[in-house]
């Protein structure tokens, strides 16, 4: 009873009550939340803890920054997602709130279409000289679709895709990569999606800051080609993936396109089947299916393994 009172006294605060709202339509910062509710930042920073602390939402630190978001997952996600049931929206200051908000969600849009325009050019070369990714996404809906799947990770997430794809269809995801200039689009692309049951975060693909044996499922598309240690992400990947789990990763079959690796960056021409085997240690993971998708040029593998029982 005195954690409930705990968390219902940190609760019962205007501000906070607002914020709680906030939460339950996007993931914002502190610099967000002082933008919409005109409030300075010690303070607001000081209601952010007050309901942290309480168990009502939860911190992802990323860089300088920090964003905050109702739980999902534990009894004290309940409360939070009950407390922002009862919200009336139609109140003049949550009204004057999302309006902000939707103001802050536009600029992130905007930011997101400058920056994303960098990339393409590579974008859409590749699309015309590799396989149609719609064959793909089919293959990997289909997986998704046939098992229950629990909670997803997405390794180098990049602008999403890979949630947008398969984040409606299974109970939680996260996507993590180290630029937080492609987090900002990830997460503008969830918000659109209304996918509040995916997140992304910043994170290190050789340093997973998950415990082991934790998703069901773990995707890692077109990122290995342009990874130093590529067995290292693998490796880490398949730490934290449960026993019984999937490993799907999607990357183009060895090819001899240097032009890629002088214009995009790309440090692997594509892996074989026996490269992506010795990648991956026979002993804890097994590769359960192979599948190629040829394009005018370039071929996408799609492997899938799954991590021993006993791993």
């Amino acid at each position: 009873m005195e954690e409930l009172l705990r968390q219902l006294r940190a609760a019962a605060e205007p501000t906070r009550l607002r914020i709680i709202a906030l939460c339950g339509h996007a993931e914002l910062s502190v610099g967000d939340f002082v933008e919409i509710l005109g409030q300075s930042q010690p303070r607001v920073s000081r209601h952010l803890k007050l309901l942290v602390d309480a168990g009502l939402l939860i911190r992802n630190k990323e860089g300088s920054r920090a964003f905050y978001r109702l739980l999902e997952s534990d009894k004290n996600a309940q409360l939070s997602q009950v407390l922002n049931d009862l919200m009336d929206e139609s109140d003049p200051v949550l009204v004057l709130d999302l309006s902000r908000l939707g103001i802050i969600r536009s600029e992130r849009a905007r930011f997101a279409d400058n920056y994303f325009d960098e990339f393409a050019g590579e974008q859409s070369r590749l699309s015309q000289i590799s396989a149609d990714e719609e064959l793909i996404s089919q293959l990997l809906l289909q997986h998704v679709q046939q098992q229950n799947i629990g909670e997803l990770l997405d390794v180098g997430t990049g602008n999403g895709r890979m949630l947008l794809l398969l984040g409606s269809k299974i109970e939680k995801a996260i996507g993590i990569d180290n630029s937080r200039e492609m987090l900002a689009i990830a997460r503008t692309n969830l918000e659109q999606a209304d996918l509040k049951n995916c997140q992304v975060r910043i994170g290190d693909m050789y340093r997973l800051p998950f415990a082991e044996n934790r998703f069901g499922l773990i995707t890692i598309n077109s990122l290995l080609r342009y990874a130093e240690k590529p067995k290292d992400v693998l490796t880490e990947a398949t730490r934290v993936l449960k026993p019984g789990g999937i490993l799907f990763i999607v990357d183009f079959s060895d090819h001899g396109l240097t032009e890629l690796r002088d214009e995009y960056g790309h440090r692997w021409l594509g892996f074989s089947k026996d490269e992506m085997l010795d990648m991956l240690d026979g002993d804890t993971i097994t590769i359960e299916s192979t599948n190629f998708f040829k394009g005018e040029v370039l071929t996408v593998c799609v492997w899938k393994g799954q991590k021993v029982e006993n791993g």
